[in-house]
């Protein structure tokens, strides 16, 4: 008796989806009901993932906000550091003399 169950809801099943699909796609008002239902998934799916991309834009943005400014030291090799500091005196050294003499840095009066 199963069987014969199964095979009935079978049958009737295919024959709903068949009158289905040859109303779709046989008659004119068919094929404008399955295209409006196309068109109308369309836009729903375009308008879903306008949101999702949006939303992610915004949760990137808050993520990059978030995120400490981090900065990796780059050692110098102590020959260069050494220059530097010379360098540093010499120059804080001109701009003393300079101000003793009554000369600013820019060399006017």
């Amino acid at each position: 008796m199963a069987k014969n169950g199964s095979f009935l809801l079978g049958a009737i099943v295919g024959g709903i989806a068949g009158a289905a699909a040859t109303l779709f796609l046989s008659s004119e008002r068919g094929k404008q009901l399955l295209q409006e239902f196309t068109e109308t998934n369309i836009k729903r799916w375009q308008q879903h993932e306008k949101e999702n991309v949006s939303h992610d834009i915004e949760k990137q943005k808050e993520q990059e906000e978030q995120k400490p400014f981090s900065s990796i030291p780059i050692p110098l090799p102590s020959s260069d550091v050494e220059q530097l500091l010379k360098e540093t005196k010499e120059a804080v050294n001109d701009v003393e003399k300079r101000l003793n003499k009554g000369i600013d840095a820019h060399g006017e009066n």
